[in-house]
């Protein structure tokens, strides 16, 4: 009789409900401890990918990642509908929405506008309309980060823009680097991307990451060029598209177009070349002259 208490239904449901419980704290204890170690990785790797887009190399040590980045990598954040320095203005807004920020220091480097995007809170984000949307995002960050790398003497010698757009299976998410004139690139990469494996999974090879450097932006009205094509001209606009994915690398194409053009960077940029008249003299962007080949 004894044992057919231990057994009773009651007795199972009351074990079953604290194993779940212990379970469940023991999960979420382990989670907020690990929070703060997940994003000095995500920190890290997201350093280590801007590095890599420059040009860096054999990185070594986390260490040694998080000191060359602070010895020449420097932080923007920007206003996308004006291109002008935001930070403060980003500060104010995340206050407003509950993402408390104690100074304009730690918004540089905390603000996730991805977060942002997808909260659809008015303050940071604002909704696409379907003509607006063709990187399938449906709401765009007001505010995005700019990173700037510069020589040891302080001379800028690249402008890296976060980008992402959709593919066939997911939100493909990279940094494309460019040269100090806004007009040339100087390399792309996917950090994470869930496309198909040895087709659109390609993306983050050598081999499509390799056609990239040299190639130019905009054309001589100023507008966005750089496209990826199936059995691409040997010109200075076009990627070769993967094969046998030709939704991906549409989805690289349009997310180019969008994110270097007006409801992108493309204000960022302006404002830039009319700062650097010497670069506005050599530049397709700014002139509306053919002066690059």
């Amino acid at each position: 009789m004894q044992q057919d208490k231990k057994n009773s239904p009651l007795n199972v449901i009351i074990l079953a409900v604290v194993l779940c419980v212990v379970c469940s704290l023991v999960v979420s204890t382990a989670a907020v401890g690990l929070k703060s170690l997940q994003d000095k990785n995500v920190a890290l790797d997201r350093k280590a990918n801007l590095l890599q887009v420059t040009g860096f190399e054999d990185l070594g040590t986390s260490a040694d990642i998080n000191e060359l980045f602070g010895q020449r990598f420097e932080i923007e954040i920007i206003d996308l509908e004006t291109g002008e320095p935001a930070v403060a203005k980003a500060m104010a807004a995340l206050n407003e929405v509950g993402k408390k920020m104690k100074n304009e220091e730690e918004t540089l480097v905390k603000y996730d506008q991805v977060w942002a995007s997808k909260s659809k809170k008015d303050s940071v984000s604002d909704q696409l309309s379907k003509d607006e949307d063709t990187i399938q995002i449906k709401y765009r960050e007001k505010f995005s980060h700019v990173y700037i790398m510069k020589s040891e003497s302080g001379k800028v010698e690249k402008y890296v823009f976060p980008v992402r757009g959709y593919g066939l299976w997911s939100m493909m998410k990279g940094y494309l680097a460019v040269e100090p004139d806004l007009q040339t690139i100087a390399g792309l990469t996917f950090y994470d991307q869930a496309e198909t494996p040895g087709l659109g999974g390609e993306i983050k090879s050598v081999k499509f990451k390799a056609q990239w450097p040299g190639k130019q932006i905009y054309g001589a009205k100023g507008d966005v060029r750089v496209q990826v094509v199936k059995s691409a001209p040997d010109d200075q606009y076009s990627i070769d598209a993967l094969t046998g994915a030709t939704i991906t690398s549409n989805g690289v194409s349009k997310m180019m177009k969008y994110w270097l053009g007006d409801q992108g960077f493309g204000p960022y940029i302006k404002l830039k070349k009319q700062s650097q008249p010497e670069a506005a003299n050599t530049t397709m962007v700014t002139t509306g002259e053919k002066t690059n080949g």
